[in-house]
């Protein structure tokens, strides 16, 4: 039987990670001290050029890629940002760059005499899942070629720096990053909250970090919306990994649009409770306004 790929009917969902990294209002600084850390250089923002050069919807119906950045135009760094090893990850990025350069690079020019100078790429993943990795790896696109032949030339490869940035060891960039090692720590706040059984765990740890000084200023200024956040991303989580999990019969997909339905409204009772609007909460779930008023009503 012929496995056929999961379609994931729902909209994308910003992660804290992306969000801190790549869309508050202070990410260039966030970002940029990343940079530093992966590069051992010393770049401040004043003097630095940064343009985001995501990509917005033009692969799949709802994979996106996390984080690309152009730095003084010369390099593109991209972050994927997973709880999960996907060893297709070499692939994905290599059609996310290649998409990235058609955007970037003028059309015309490709048919020039001369050579058009390209932005240097580096691909990274920033590993937070529960299997034991060591701090760095690598993964390559080569690994998917079928019958390859030890040390031969290959005419097309890509190399993926694996990052495990949650873990008793982890990656020298967490303890290199300020930014970044406040965010595993904040990570962990939400994963012992949720441990221990908090009735609001994702809340207790935003206001236990902000006591402990962990992404004070950023969980000060936003932290309604980053409780919308965190509580989709885990909905969206805890989601695809029952959508993974279902069994295909007869190679059609038995999904669960039911179960992912109530875990949105389940979800946006939550936001209501919290007090936060219809529009916000539709925006954070997707859910129709209609429906929101419904449980107003």
């Amino acid at each position: 039987m012929n496995e056929k790929p999961i379609n994931e009917n729902r909209t994308h969902k910003d992660s804290l990670f992306v969000d801190y990294f790549s869309k508050d209002r202070d990410w260039k600084q966030h970002f940029l001290s990343l940079y530093n850390a992966l590069h051992g250089t010393n770049l401040q923002v004043e003097t630095t050029s940064l343009e985001l050069v995501n990509l917005e919807q033009v692969l799949y119906k709802s994979y996106y890629n996390d984080i690309a950045v152009l730095v003084n135009g010369q390099f593109i760094l991209m972050i994927e940002h997973q709880s999960t090893i996907n060893p297709n990850m070499p692939l994905r990025l290599l059609e996310y760059i290649a998409r990235i350069y058609g955007n970037i690079v003028d059309s015309k020019a490709k048919f020039s005499r001369h050579l058009v100078p390209l932005a240097k790429p580096e691909f990274y993943v920033f590993y937070t899942g529960d299997q034991e990795l060591p701090p760095e790896s690598y993964l390559y696109l080569s690994d998917a070629f079928p019958n390859q032949v030890q040390n031969a030339d290959l005419t097309l490869e890509l190399k993926v720096k694996v990052c495990t940035i949650k873990s008793e060891s982890p990656s020298p960039v967490v303890h290199s990053c300020h930014d970044l090692e406040q965010y595993v720590q904040f990570l962990e706040l939400v994963e012992d909250a949720r441990a221990a059984g908090h009735e609001n765990p994702l809340k207790w740890a935003i206001q236990e970090a902000v006591r402990r000084n962990i992404l004070r200023d950023y969980l000060e200024r936003k932290g309604g919306e980053v409780l919308s956040i965190l509580m989709t991303e885990y909905d969206y989580a805890t989601d695809m990994a029952v959508l993974k999990t279902e069994a295909y019969e007869d190679g059609l997909f038995v999904g669960r649009e039911e179960g992912a339905y109530e875990k949105a409204l389940e979800t946006a009772r939550s936001l209501l409770l919290d007090g936060f609007s219809a529009e916000m909460i539709s925006k954070y779930t997707s859910l129709p306004i209609e429906a929101i008023q419904q449980l107003v009503d």
